[in-house]
């Protein structure tokens, strides 16, 4: 099958700042789509200015933008303003990322879009959408996801809520919706033949990354009393490794455990009940010590032909050199300033039949 970029010929005005929006954005491009990201010469987008730079302008910038066509226009001025209104009529989609009513000072509402481009497909997306009382309040990923509820589920063994490495929040529920707002957006379009507006809030799609607490909190269970993803269980969990690096082991199902005490040479261990695997009731110093007795790439290297779902936790810089994310060509390089720097590449690959 031939691989395509199914956004191809759509074109994307990108007013959105910081990481939600311009990675969602970036996907898009890498989808196929044409975007131009506008910056306000008062308000340029803030990653410009982080660490590292190249050519005084950050990596990460660069990572989230460099597909796209840079605009940078004071929109607040006639000039500037018509400038605009010419790109937008050109434009399928329209993306922005600013507090509830900040377009209409910018004399760009959706209601005034709509008598430039009655086509438009309008995304807002906010922090916590455009109704409600907190519509107005202002927030970052850490703020997302503990009003959402998430870092209530991810605790130290004292109880205190632990901050992940990287941004759930930003990225799950701002950056991928805007993909999802985006496709289904034009498709509403092209059914109904009108202009779409889409409010997507960040803190509405991260409650949905608790799904699993949600679903057992409705049966009146508590998920943190049994976080049985979360460290209950001896099977699906995080081990130490002789050279001081980390294996996953994610045996949920019986036939994986069993699978992988085949693997180890530990027959009684096998089990038909999944309550004699929490951490307690099975002693998981068992499993602590035998993991300690190899590396973890010779566990890797171990459980190549056996179906145990055991995984190395990769550092960052590992990531890259990963078969599976070559195989998969997750990332590709690009030149900037005279240096190469890997772009990630697409969400997911999309193709035709021959």
């Amino acid at each position: 099958m031939k691989e395509i970029q199914p956004l191809s010929g759509i074109k994307i005005i990108d007013f959105t700042r910081l990481l939600p929006g311009p990675l969602g954005t970036h996907l898009l491009s890498q989808l196929g789509a044409e975007v131009t990201k506008v910056e306000s010469p008062k308000r340029m987008d803030y990653t410009r200015f982080y660490q590292p730079q190249r050519n005084g302008v950050s990596t990460l910038f660069h990572s989230l933008n460099y597909t796209k066509t840079q605009l940078i226009v004071d929109y607040e001025t006639a000039e500037g303003y018509q400038q605009l209104v010419e790109e937008i009529k050109k434009t399928d989609v329209l993306i922005e990322q600013f507090r509830p009513g900040a377009m209409a000072v910018f004399n760009l509402s959706f209601e005034k879009v709509t008598k430039i481009n009655p086509n438009i497909v309008y995304i807002s997306v906010t922090g916590y959408g455009q109704t409600g009382e907190k519509k107005n309040e202002a927030g970052h990923d850490l703020n997302y996801m503990a009003t959402a509820g998430l870092l209530s589920l991810n605790k130290d063994e004292n109880g205190k809520p632990v901050i992940p490495g990287f941004q759930i929040a930003d990225v799950a529920g701002g950056a991928y919706m805007i993909v999802s707002a985006c496709t289904s957006g034009l498709l509403a379009q092209k059914i109904h033949q009108k202009a779409q507006y889409i409010d997507v809030s960040i803190f509405d799609a991260t409650i949905a990354l608790g799904a699993l607490a949600h679903g057992m909190l409705q049966g009146n269970a508590d998920y943190n009393k049994t976080p049985f993803l979360s460290g209950f269980t001896v099977n699906y969990n995080v081990y130490e490794c002789a050279d001081g690096k980390w294996i996953a082991l994610a045996a949920f199902e019986m036939k994986f455990w069993n699978s992988f005490c085949d693997m180890v040479n530990q027959p009684l261990w096998k089990t038909s009940n999944s309550d004699d695997l929490i951490s307690g009731v099975f002693d998981k110093k068992k499993l602590e010590q035998l993991f300690k007795t190899k590396t973890r790439d010779e566990w890797v290297a171990l459980a190549v032909n056996d179906d145990v779902c055991l995984s190395p936790v990769m550092e960052m810089e590992e990531v890259y050199n990963q078969k599976q994310t070559k195989d998969r060509a997750i990332f590709k390089e690009v030149e900037i300033d005279g240096k190469s720097l890997k772009i990630y590449d697409k969400p997911y690959k999309t193709f035709t039949s021959l």
